[in-house]
């Protein structure tokens, strides 16, 4: 993956500056199961607009990915979490969102990503977790091989 400052600048801006209360910015690192490429991905939550009750909250959430082969995604949909203690929770989310082939043909433009993860807060700002990704297009079109993805990420909670 070649170095891109305008990602840089960024992953930095997410990390450091102040936004509404609750809401999270999230980066990682992704590894694709099947192809074996790299990548990275970050990720806005809104966290409570959409539900906030005692150990869980779900709220709208935008991501992008992108990887080596200049394979691209951005969408936008739902996230939740649900907090199992103090410290670790689950999370989930689906996007539909739009895919720019670069060198992996999932069969068309419309792709519906759909993430679960187990994450550890390390303290009240950050927390890390790692999750499953699956993309596909939902067999709207007749190629339709999906992809899953693994993701390391380091979530800054607002």
């Amino acid at each position: 993956m070649r170095f891109n400052p305008a990602s840089a600048a960024t992953i930095a801006l997410l990390f450091t500056t102040t936004a509404a209360s609750a809401d999270t910015a999230v980066v990682g690192a992704v590894r694709d199961i099947h192809r074996g490429g790299y990548g990275g991905m970050i990720e806005y939550h809104w966290t409570e607009t959409l539900a906030a009750k005692p150990n869980w909250s779900a709220g709208w959430a935008g991501a992008a990915h992108t990887e080596a082969d200049d394979d691209r995604w951005i969408g936008f949909g739902v996230s939740a979490e649900y907090g199992l203690t103090d410290s670790v929770f689950v999370e989930a989310s689906f996007m539909p969102g739009y895919y720019s082939e670069g060198a992996t043909d999932l069969g068309g433009n419309l792709h519906f990503r759909t993430t679960v993860g187990i994450g550890y807060a390390v303290s009240n700002a950050y927390a890390v977790s790692v999750a499953v990704s699956h993309w596909s297009n939902g067999s709207i079109e007749a190629w339709n091989p999906g992809t899953d993805m693994v993701m390391l990420r380091l979530l800054r909670r607002y």
